[in-house]
Protein backbone atom coordinates (compact mmCIF):
# COMPACT_ATOMS: atom_id res chain seq x y z
CA UNK A 1 0.00 0.00 0.00
CA UNK A 2 0.91 3.66 -0.24
CA UNK A 3 0.72 6.59 2.14
CA UNK A 4 1.60 10.26 1.95
CA UNK A 5 3.70 12.23 4.41
CA UNK A 6 4.39 15.95 4.44
CA UNK A 7 7.59 15.41 2.50
CA UNK A 8 7.01 12.57 0.10
CA UNK A 9 4.83 9.68 -1.02
CA UNK A 10 5.91 6.21 0.08
CA UNK A 11 4.77 2.95 -1.47
CA UNK A 12 5.59 -0.35 0.20
CA UNK A 13 5.53 -3.63 -1.67
CA UNK A 14 5.10 -6.34 0.96
CA UNK A 15 5.94 -9.23 -1.35
CA UNK A 16 9.36 -7.83 -2.30
CA UNK A 17 10.03 -5.95 0.96
CA UNK A 18 10.90 -2.77 -0.98
CA UNK A 19 9.94 0.88 -0.61
CA UNK A 20 9.27 3.13 -3.58
CA UNK A 21 9.59 6.83 -2.85
CA UNK A 22 7.92 9.27 -5.22
CA UNK A 23 8.30 13.05 -5.46
CA UNK A 24 11.22 12.97 -3.07
CA UNK A 25 11.45 15.99 -0.76
CA UNK A 26 9.22 18.92 -1.53
CA UNK A 27 10.60 22.36 -0.61
CA UNK A 28 8.37 22.66 2.46
CA UNK A 29 10.14 19.84 4.29
CA UNK A 30 13.76 20.52 3.41
CA UNK A 31 14.39 23.13 6.11
CA UNK A 32 13.50 23.34 9.78
CA UNK A 33 11.22 26.11 11.01
CA UNK A 34 13.08 29.40 11.21
CA UNK A 35 15.50 28.47 8.41
CA UNK A 36 15.38 29.93 4.89
CA UNK A 37 15.73 27.88 1.73
CA UNK A 38 17.80 28.88 -1.28
CA UNK A 39 18.82 26.55 -4.10
CA UNK A 40 18.00 23.45 -2.08
CA UNK A 41 20.12 24.52 0.93
CA UNK A 42 18.92 25.78 4.31
CA UNK A 43 20.19 28.95 5.99
CA UNK A 44 19.74 30.12 9.56
CA UNK A 45 20.13 33.86 10.21
CA UNK A 46 20.58 34.30 13.95
CA UNK A 47 19.04 37.06 16.00
CA UNK A 48 21.48 36.52 18.89
CA UNK A 49 25.19 37.31 18.86
CA UNK A 50 28.14 35.00 19.51
CA UNK A 51 31.89 34.95 18.99
CA UNK A 52 32.96 33.30 15.72
CA UNK A 53 34.01 30.12 17.54
CA UNK A 54 30.76 29.91 19.52
CA UNK A 55 28.75 30.59 16.35
CA UNK A 56 30.67 27.85 14.56
CA UNK A 57 29.98 25.43 17.43
CA UNK A 58 26.28 26.32 17.38
CA UNK A 59 26.06 25.67 13.64
CA UNK A 60 27.85 22.33 13.99
CA UNK A 61 25.35 21.39 16.69
CA UNK A 62 22.58 22.06 14.16
CA UNK A 63 24.17 19.69 11.60
CA UNK A 64 25.32 22.71 9.58
CA UNK A 65 28.33 25.00 9.23
CA UNK A 66 28.92 28.71 9.22
CA UNK A 67 27.92 29.81 5.74
CA UNK A 68 30.25 29.39 2.80
CA UNK A 69 29.67 31.03 -0.57
CA UNK A 70 30.02 28.79 -3.60
CA UNK A 71 28.80 30.93 -6.51
CA UNK A 72 27.96 34.51 -7.45
CA UNK A 73 24.21 33.87 -7.21
CA UNK A 74 24.53 32.73 -3.61
CA UNK A 75 26.61 35.81 -2.82
CA UNK A 76 24.00 38.09 -4.40
CA UNK A 77 21.14 36.28 -2.62
CA UNK A 78 22.89 36.74 0.72
CA UNK A 79 22.99 40.48 0.13
CA UNK A 80 19.19 40.52 -0.16
CA UNK A 81 18.75 38.69 3.15
CA UNK A 82 20.86 40.58 5.70
CA UNK A 83 19.51 44.12 5.74
CA UNK A 84 22.03 46.46 7.38
CA UNK A 85 23.31 43.93 9.96
CA UNK A 86 26.74 42.34 10.30
CA UNK A 87 26.96 38.53 10.35
CA UNK A 88 29.72 36.01 10.85
CA UNK A 89 30.14 33.53 8.04
CA UNK A 90 32.64 30.70 7.61
CA UNK A 91 35.53 32.52 5.95
CA UNK A 92 38.68 32.68 8.08
CA UNK A 93 42.48 32.63 8.03
CA UNK A 94 42.91 31.15 11.51
CA UNK A 95 45.30 28.41 10.33
CA UNK A 96 47.65 30.48 8.17
CA UNK A 97 47.57 34.28 8.11
CA UNK A 98 46.43 35.54 4.71
CA UNK A 99 45.29 32.11 3.48
CA UNK A 100 41.50 32.18 3.63
CA UNK A 101 39.39 29.04 3.85
CA UNK A 102 35.79 28.13 4.55
CA UNK A 103 35.07 26.46 7.87
CA UNK A 104 33.01 23.75 6.10
CA UNK A 105 36.05 22.62 4.11
CA UNK A 106 34.73 23.69 0.71
CA UNK A 107 37.11 25.44 -1.65
CA UNK A 108 37.57 29.20 -1.27
CA UNK A 109 37.16 30.62 -4.76
CA UNK A 110 39.15 33.84 -4.84
CA UNK A 111 37.25 35.50 -7.70
CA UNK A 112 34.02 35.28 -5.64
CA UNK A 113 35.50 37.34 -2.81
CA UNK A 114 33.82 40.66 -2.08
CA UNK A 115 36.10 42.44 0.38
CA UNK A 116 35.43 46.00 1.51
CA UNK A 117 38.04 48.51 0.33
CA UNK A 118 41.30 47.96 2.24
CA UNK A 119 40.17 44.57 3.58
CA UNK A 120 41.23 42.11 4.75
CA UNK A 121 43.75 44.03 6.81
CA UNK A 122 44.40 41.76 9.82
CA UNK A 123 44.26 44.84 12.03
CA UNK A 124 44.73 43.76 15.65
CA UNK A 125 44.97 40.07 14.65
CA UNK A 126 41.64 39.78 12.79
CA UNK A 127 41.17 36.23 11.48
CA UNK A 128 37.42 35.72 11.03
CA UNK A 129 35.18 36.83 8.19
CA UNK A 130 31.95 38.75 8.39
CA UNK A 131 29.50 40.03 5.82
CA UNK A 132 28.48 43.67 6.31
CA UNK A 133 24.90 44.46 5.36
CA UNK A 134 25.14 48.24 5.54
CA UNK A 135 28.04 48.04 3.05
CA UNK A 136 26.17 46.11 0.31
CA UNK A 137 27.10 42.71 1.74
CA UNK A 138 30.81 43.28 1.37
CA UNK A 139 33.24 41.30 3.52
CA UNK A 140 35.46 42.34 6.40
CA UNK A 141 37.86 40.54 8.71
CA UNK A 142 37.35 41.01 12.45
CA UNK A 143 38.60 39.63 15.74
CA UNK A 144 37.10 36.18 16.22
CA UNK A 145 36.20 37.07 19.81
CA UNK A 146 33.84 39.87 18.69
CA UNK A 147 30.18 39.01 19.17
CA UNK A 148 28.09 39.15 16.00
CA UNK A 149 25.00 37.63 14.51
CA UNK A 150 25.85 34.59 12.37
CA UNK A 151 24.62 32.52 9.44
CA UNK A 152 24.52 28.72 9.43
CA UNK A 153 24.20 26.78 6.18
CA UNK A 154 22.95 23.22 5.87
CA UNK A 155 23.64 21.59 2.51
CA UNK A 156 20.73 19.31 1.62
CA UNK A 157 21.87 16.13 -0.01
CA UNK A 158 18.47 15.14 -1.35
CA UNK A 159 17.81 12.52 -3.95
CA UNK A 160 17.40 13.60 -7.53
CA UNK A 161 15.64 10.52 -8.87
CA UNK A 162 11.87 10.85 -9.13
CA UNK A 163 11.26 7.18 -8.43
CA UNK A 164 14.10 6.14 -6.15
CA UNK A 165 14.05 2.54 -5.00
CA UNK A 166 15.28 1.59 -1.53
CA UNK A 167 15.55 -1.66 0.31
CA UNK A 168 13.39 -1.46 3.43
CA UNK A 169 16.38 -2.40 5.58
CA UNK A 170 17.96 0.99 4.86
CA UNK A 171 15.21 2.84 6.76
Amino acid sequence: GCYTTLCFNVCYCKSSDLFFIHNVFSAQCQCHAGWRIYKNNCYYFSTDQKSWLDANAYCLGQRSNLMSIQDIQERMWLRTQIGSDIYWFGLNDRVTEGVYQWSDGTQFIEHLSYWMHGQPDNWDDEDCGQVVGYNYGQWNDDKCSSERKYICKHVNRTLTYKNALFNSLSF
